[in-house]
């Protein structure tokens, strides 16, 4: 694999085989049955049979039989019999025997798969796939947990001054504006 050329990214890269800590190419990118930390292209991306960090793809991006953390993308992502844990496109991004954590994409296609958080315009759910909170369900949960976190810290809040409040000594307006402290 030629990665850089007089200091310049390759046009194509593509690693089989191996392990690599960052696989970088100016047109496009393909691992195959490898290991990289992190996979960068300016076009499309490629990812059969290996595992990766991050794959970062200014094109399309396909997951084959591949495992991955964090995928940004221009383009559309494909996942087959794969997985990632997050998933951000600004195209669409299909699922056939695969899965993530979050998808955040314009349209989210779960096929015969699985996606935790679902984030999109049009979130479709085929035969067999399974998304456990979509648009509407997600900021429900985000609100309900904000709301939640608010009362929690306000609780806390209160008690940790009235605790600080009992140990300051001959402040006038203490004992007059709050009468539970002695």
């Amino acid at each position: 694999m030629d990665e850089h050329v007089n200091g310049e990214p390759a046009q194509g890269a593509g690693i089989r085989r191996g392990v690599a800590g960052m696989v970088r190419a100016g047109g496009d990118a393909t691992v195959q049955q490898a290991m990289t930390l992190v996979t960068t292209a300016r076009g499309d991306t490629t990812v059969q049979q290996a595992a990766s960090m991050a794959v970062v793809s200014g094109g399309d991006t396909s997951l084959k039989m591949a495992g991955a953390v964090l995928v940004p993308s221009l383009g559309d992502v494909s996942i087959e019999m794969g997985g990632a844990q997050w998933v951000v496109s600004a195209g669409d991004v299909s699922f056939d025997k695969g899965g993530c954590g979050v998808a955040v994409a314009p349209s989210v296609r779960v096929d015969r798969g699985g996606v935790g958080v679902a984030l999109g315009w049009h979130v479709d759910v085929g035969e067999g796939g399974r998304v456990m909170f979509g648009p509407l369900a997600a900021a429900a949960f985000g609100l309900a947990f904000g709301l939640g976190a608010s009362a929690v810290m306000a609780v806390t809040a209160g008690y940790a001054a009235t605790r600080v409040l009992k140990h300051v000594p001959r402040i006038p307006f203490v004992r007059s504006r709050i009468p539970f402290i002695s």
